[in-house]
């Protein structure tokens, strides 16, 4: 060891570790080492000890481990200080900088090794947030004040829920390195935005009210819209939608003709007074949160059309509030670009479906990054005045299923990463391409190869894909023979979102095989066996 016993003495009085009574012996010191037995041979008999005695712990599993055991020493291998797999990773990328990846690696240990977590379940979630999570999001939270302040973009607003998370790691990097941007929380969803921003019924209006979610109802298609089914019963009963199927999963076939129903001009008229009501009061929230302000700002949100954005360029444009220069937004990727306001801009930071082919597979996986940016709260709904205040109103208070999940462990780890990179790491040292090819790495090996604890709590996380909350699913969920044939025979997921490298880690050997073996001609062979088989026809 190249420190003295002294300097090693010091490091553990400044944790509080060190007592009087305690000894140390060094290599340097001794002129003999762990590897060759002799320090443990000369430590036996400083002490007057047996080997039976003592209990050695060490992360070398010669020095420490096999060559104690030969002795009768009692040894244990403590390898958790070992750089894992995502560290390496960062660590070995030769791209970067060799002192940027050694402390963005190091600041990953550091998070991880600081977890206090006793479950099991929790302590995967702090690692994987402190390896995975933590550095993708502080990277796009970087790029996003970086752009801003290049841009000369004074005010950032962070959409909810998406922007939970992410503002506070820009509080962070904004107060350690002399950001004067000013970065706010701003309440939206597609619920509070697109229906007040409606002024006619169109197809991208009707795209949205019929968004192909997995669960879609008469009842959730008219939640969107905030129309109560009974308000035009008649006419949905005219074209055979009972009341005794509203709250059904529609079919194709029955979306189709549904959406034909809503091209009725009473239902028409009936959305947009409904609109014209809603639109004031969200206008009046924007106002109040300095939208108006004449001050150049931005939005950001985590993607992944910029649906949402248009939306505020309507409601601003009605109420002649739409900034001259037009409204920017950065997002960490778009799948696709709902045409915008001509004077708008849409920036991209990891995944363009336009641009970085490379990086497209995080389309694949959309729910595991709305897990990463999921909030404590539930989805805006709309907006009320109490008091002289204009709030949001929330589906819930608290987002109970992603707080029981974990949720608080999750931005606990992101959030003490983010306080410990901006102190170890100078501003001047960091670049965006640095960080944007990190992440890369991260979550190619995260999303494509997770490891089976990974799959088993990350992949439990229950999400959504109706905005109005209706039914929920697990993100990976386990797939088990007739949902296995299913994706097979007619590629069918369980729903739109699954995590399928985390699902078929889940799933039972058998189902396992078979989905692994999609893409290698087995619906082919599967129909050949089915082909055979006679069925009894009535």
């Amino acid at each position: 060891m190249y420190y003295s016993s002294d300097i090693i003495k010091y490091f553990l009085k400044q944790k509080y570790i060190w007592k009087s009574e305690d000894i140390i012996y060094v290599s340097s010191e001794e002129r003999v080492n762990k590897a060759s037995g002799n320090l443990f041979k000369e430590c036996l008999d400083q002490l007057s000890l047996k080997p039976s005695q003592i209990c050695h712990i060490g992360d070398n599993l010669h020095s420490d481990v096999k060559i104690p055991n030969k002795l009768g020493i009692k040894a244990q291998a403590f390898t958790y200080t070992h750089l894992n797999r995502y560290e390496q990773k960062i660590s070995n990328n030769t791209e970067p900088p060799l002192k940027f990846r050694s402390l963005l690696a190091g600041t990953c240990r550091l998070t991880r090794l600081q977890s206090q977590e006793k479950i099991f379940h929790n302590q995967i979630i702090w690692d994987t947030a402190s390896n995975v999570i933590a550095p993708v999001l502080f990277g796009f939270v970087y790029w996003c004040l970086s752009q801003a302040q290049k841009k000369g973009i004074q005010r950032l607003y962070f959409v909810a829920r998406d922007g939970q998370i992410l503002l506070k790691i820009a509080h962070i990097i904004c107060k350690n390195w002399g950001y004067t941007i000013d970065c706010r929380y701003l309440y939206g969803s597609r619920q509070a935005w697109h229906f007040p921003a409606i002024q006619e019924i169109g197809q991208f209006e009707l795209d949205w009210i019929f968004d192909p979610t997995e669960f879609l109802s008469v009842y959730s298609v008219c939640e969107r819209v905030n129309v109560n089914p009974e308000e035009i019963e008649n006419i949905l009963e005219h074209y055979n939608f009972e009341r005794s199927i509203w709250n059904k999963n529609l079919t194709e076939e029955q979306r189709y003709f549904l959406k034909k129903v809503f091209e009725n001009e009473q239902i028409k008229n009936l959305i947009l007074n409904k609109a014209l009501q809603f639109r004031q009061i969200t206008l009046n929230y924007f106002e109040q949160e300095g939208v108006f302000d004449d001050i150049p700002f931005a939005i950001i949100d985590i993607g992944w059309n910029g649906r949402l954005q248009k939306s505020l360029s309507q409601l601003l444009s009605v109420a002649n509030r739409y900034p001259l220069d037009g409204i920017n937004g950065f997002y960490f990727s778009l799948s696709k670009r709902i045409k915008p306001f001509s004077k708008d801009n849409l920036f991209v930071y990891f995944a363009d479906t336009n641009l970085n082919p490379e990086r497209n597979f995080v389309f694949l996986y959309k729910g595991v990054l709305e897990l990463f940016v999921n909030a404590d709260h539930g989805s805006t709904i709309r907006f009320e005045k109490i008091q002289e205040k204009y709030i949001p109103i929330l589906r819930g208070n608290k987002n109970e299923k992603a707080i029981q999940w974990g949720l608080y462990i999750l931005q606990k780890a992101v959030i003490f990463f983010a306080e410990q990179l901006v102190r170890i790491l100078e501003e001047n040292q960091i670049k965006e391409e640095y960080i944007l090819n990190i992440s890369n790495l991260l979550l190619k090996e995260f999303l494509l190869s997770p490891s089976y604890w990974e799959a088993s709590v990350f992949g439990s996380f229950q999400i959504t894909e109706d905005q109005t909350e209706n039914i929920f699913y697990e993100l990976a969920p386990k797939y088990n023979l007739f949902n296995t044939l299913r994706l097979i025979l007619y590629n069918k997921h369980i729903h739109h979102n699954v995590w399928f490298p985390a699902s078929k880690i889940r799933s039972s050997i058998i189902c396992t095989i078979l989905l692994n073996q999609i893409g290698k001609g087995i619906k082919t062979k599967i129909k050949q066996k089915l082909k055979p088989i006679n069925f009894m026809k009535k």
